[in-house]
């Protein structure tokens, strides 16, 4: 029985190993993929073309533009575009579209031009990276309801995007 015993333990402690070294790689891949949100803030009462960044932000610090607002994310991680108004809950800010600006710089790194909103929000998933190249330039196209109405004017600004 001693024998039988010690025959197990070694194939115990391999499936055990096995185990460990699976689920260390499934945590990895797990933590791995982010999903980052990128808030479009907007004085949905003011906002009006040309001077769409007066009246719109990222949350970023005051010094720092909309053209030079950066997010940074890595690939396989899914960002996700959402609008919400600064001064008016009843208003709505609907992102319509994220379009890559190739001839002002970077890569396309979602594998297609344009991703298209659906109910006022836009989700991509990151394919390729920027390293090395200049950033994700791209359009954030988006349009503004007052009380249900819409707002005249579709608005749009553009930020980057770095991947790493």
């Amino acid at each position: 029985m001693s024998n039988r015993r010690t025959i197990m333990k070694p194939k115990s402690t391999a499936n055990h190993l096995l185990f460990s070294v699976i689920l260390i790689l499934f945590a990895q891949f797990v933590t791995g993929q982010q999903v980052r949100e990128i808030v479009l803030r907007v004085d949905t009462g003011n906002i009006q073309n040309p001077n769409v960044s007066d009246f719109c932000n990222f949350g970023q610090a005051p010094e720092i533009s909309n053209v030079d607002f950066t997010t940074d994310a890595n690939v396989g991680d899914t960002i996700v575009w959402r609008g919400v108004s600064s001064t008016n809950p009843n208003d709505q800010v609907l992102i319509e579209s994220i379009n890559h600006e190739g001839d002002k710089g970077g890569r396309d790194i979602f594998g297609q031009n344009r991703l298209a909103g659906e109910n006022g929000v836009v989700q991509g998933v990151v394919r390729n990276s920027t390293e090395g190249e200049a950033p994700y330039k791209y359009k954030l196209t988006f349009r503004v309801l007052n009380s249900g109405e819409p707002r005249q004017g579709v608005y749009n600004i553009d930020p980057k995007i770095r991947v790493n």
